[in-house]
């Protein structure tokens, strides 16, 4: 029945290709007779056996407790009380693992903690173009949501993709801390909890010694003691049923990078996934981003217009007349649109979602951006020059993933009456942004003239709330648009 299982999975690769790789689930290999498949058959029957306690998921790192880790193994978990099971498939992505998650390795027994460590290889295996941070964090999103639904009761350790390179500047151990600084969030203190020892892998100046990581991926028995002996107090409290003691366990990740006095915080990208107040069903922001992903990987590679922006563009598609309505209907039926607009964003968020997957995998012709209107409810807020600062790492970014697209920098529109601060604020960002065009390639587009009355005030007809058009002002703003797309 198992065999047939991966006849079935290779069919689903061929129907669904549509989907991200790494939300995909698919085993390794469909062929009976190759390593990985007679692995999964073998840890079928030692899931049928029953008895663990604890059970690791995760790739070759995970897989190697087998071998390179067998003594360390051995010492913490191979007896009583944990009587640990080791489901780490070495080369194994994320899609690997979802695979593995349907079909029967957390079924028909209650563990009581999960130890995941998973994604090295979702970044590994493909150029960042094809497989961005923003994929490769989604499928671990799904990775723990599909253990909480099948193991409900089980404390769910979530670590951190390891260090890999020698230096903190080594490309793939870059891209791995794009996603640690994400998949942190979905850590709720509880189950999930986050558990970061991996300084203790590494030398004072984020070097990795050859001594932890023989092969600067894989940890030797230095490496695989430090884990054992890092996760032991929390495995022991899992097991007698006891909250981990202490606040190491949930400790947030270090930021992003320096954001010194001379750093612009507005240019520094932020991710908006879970917080540890957020409940699981309202990770709308993930949501979207993983519609957009998904319409990118439909897309066949080419989209004409992508909207890039905060609450003023998301709602450009909703269908309720005071929004975009017929007038985003309509355009939509001209061209193929990747809206990539989210309510609430700033130029932080937008630049996380342009540096790591929204402009991936995808030729546009033009790109539209206007952002800027929330950043000053941004923690750390330092002003105009700041946004324009982050609007101009914005169009730098659009400029290097797409590099054939016709960019359409947008001034922030007018907000409230004449003489509100914000709108000051808006008007001293577009001072400085209107500098950015080139006339070749960016163009800076203006038309807030026409979103106010004759006494500077937005009116309710163009923005109920004066801030979010109504159809009315997106009947301004989309032809606007069409008017550069004909002469692209």
């Amino acid at each position: 029945m198992r065999l047939s299982l991966f006849v079935l999975a290779a069919l689903c690769v061929v129907c669904c290709s549509a989907e991200i790789r790494a939300l995909d689930p698919k085993p390794q290999s469909t062929d009976p007779n190759h390593w990985w498949c007679k692995r999964f058959k073998e840890k079928s029957a030692l899931i049928k056996a029953g008895g663990s306690q604890v059970v690791f998921i995760g790739d070759s790192i995970t897989h190697g407790w087998e071998n390179r880790g067998g003594g360390e193994w051995y010492k913490y978990f191979k007896g009583a009380p944990f009587k640990a099971l080791n489901l780490g498939y070495s080369a194994d992505r994320t899609e690997h693992v979802l695979w593995r998650i349907e079909n029967g390795e957390l079924d028909g027994y209650q563990a009581k903690a999960i130890v995941l460590m998973i994604g090295t290889n979702n970044t590994g295996h493909f150029p960042e173009a094809e497989e961005p941070p923003a994929d490769t964090i989604l499928g671990i999103r799904e990775i723990v949501r599909k253990i909480r639904a099948k193991q409900p009761k089980a404390r769910l350790l979530l670590l951190p993709i390891f260090p890999r390179g020698a230096t903190p500047d080594d490309p793939l151990r870059v891209r791995n801390e794009v996603v640690n600084r994400e998949i942190f969030r979905y850590a709720n203190g509880r189950s999930p909890v986050w558990v970061d020892f991996t300084e203790k892998f590494l030398l004072a100046d984020g070097t990795l010694p050859r001594d932890v990581m023989p092969d600067l991926l894989h940890p030797g028995p230095f490496g695989y003691d430090v884990w054992g002996s890092e996760i032991l107090e929390y495995l022991d409290c899992a097991c007698a049923g006891q909250r981990t003691p202490g606040s190491r366990f949930s400790a947030p990740l270090k930021p992003v990078s320096n954001c010194g006095r001379n750093v612009p915080v507005a240019a520094v990208p932020m991710g908006r996934f879970y917080t540890y107040s957020s409940t699981w069903g309202s990770d709308w922001w993930a949501e979207r981003l993983l519609r957009n992903r998904r319409q990118i990987v439909s897309s066949g590679g080419k989209i004409d217009v992508v909207l890039m922006g905060d609450s003023i563009t998301h709602f450009m598609e909703r269908s309720e007349p005071k929004y975009g309505g017929a007038a985003y209907a309509a355009f939509t039926n001209r061209y193929s649109v990747l809206n990539c607009g989210y309510a609430g964003d700033n130029t932080r968020n937008l630049l996380w979602r342009a540096m790591y997957g929204e402009l991936d995998g995808y030729s546009a012709k033009t790109v539209v951006i206007m952002i800027g209107t929330n950043n000053p409810h941004m923690q750390g807020y330092r002003g105009p020059s700041d946004t324009a600062a982050g609007i101009a790492r914005i169009v730098e970014t659009v400029r290097r993933k797409q590099p054939g697209a016709k960019v359409l920098l947008y001034a922030i529109f007018p907000r409230g009456k004449a003489g509100d601060a914000k709108r000051a604020d808006n008007e001293k960002v577009n001072a400085e942004i209107r500098k950015m065009a080139d006339g070749k390639s960016v163009f800076f587009v203006d038309i807030c003239d026409r979103l106010v009355d004759g006494k500077g005030d937005v009116p309710p007809e163009i923005a109920a709330d004066r801030l979010h058009p109504t159809q009315k002002g997106y009947e301004i703003w989309l032809p606007s648009i069409e008017k550069h797309l004909s002469s692209h």
